[in-house]
């Protein structure tokens, strides 16, 4: 392991501002199952000196907003190391990279390695590689025309029957009677 040498001394922004930046970026560690507190507490070190380097160019931003930039600009030049040949859609590496780093149980079974893909096992650049090269295609614009619902034979036995029911009308008060002494019938013999 590395020595870890605790060098930060910003030259822009206040110490509030950089102690929010910290919990929000180890937050941000947190949620990709980074759990081990001394390979986070390096990355976020690192996170943090790249970021005050950065923050020196844009002072007017918010330490936070520059912490978490640099932490994805750091999270994407690490997939593009693993995955850069995979041709992955650059608005798309970031979640296809991420996904991957979770389906091959990298929290659990790689967490030192968490971008750092020089040192990284084979196993884990492979098991990463894995589910991009197995995606299916981009999406494409189709068009769809709609056509009508089949319902079968019966719309149109409804259709003739209520044709036929509203030229007889003494026909439709017919069925209705013997539709009300066929309950009726029902009831009585469950009564007795």
């Amino acid at each position: 392991m590395d020595h870890l040498s605790i060098n930060f001394s910003p030259r822009t922004g206040s110490d509030a501002e950089w102690n929010d930046a910290y919990a929000r970026l180890a937050d941000y560690y947190r949620a990709h199952r980074i759990h081990s507190r001394l390979h986070r507490t390096c990355l976020i070190l690192e996170t943090l000196q790249r970021a005050a380097r950065r923050h020196e160019k844009h002072a007017e931003l918010s330490p936070t907003v520059v912490v978490i930039h640099e932490a994805r600009r750091m999270q994407r030049d690490w997939l593009r190391g693993i995955m850069g040949d995979l041709q992955v859609a650059e608005g798309r590496l970031d979640a296809n990279g991420r996904l991957a780093f979770l389906l091959c149980d990298g929290p659990k079974e790689y967490p030192g390695f968490f971008l750092n893909a020089a040192e990284a096992p084979v196993e884990m650049l492979r098991a990463m590689r894995a589910p991009i090269q197995q995606s299916g295609p981009d999406l494409a614009v189709s068009r769809m025309v709609p056509r009508p619902i089949d319902l079968g034979v019966l719309p149109d036995l409804a259709e003739e029957t209520s044709g036929f029911l509203g030229r007889h009308p003494w026909m439709r008060y017919a069925v209705l009677v013997a539709f009300a002494l066929l309950v009726a019938r029902g009831l009585w013999s469950v009564t007795q």
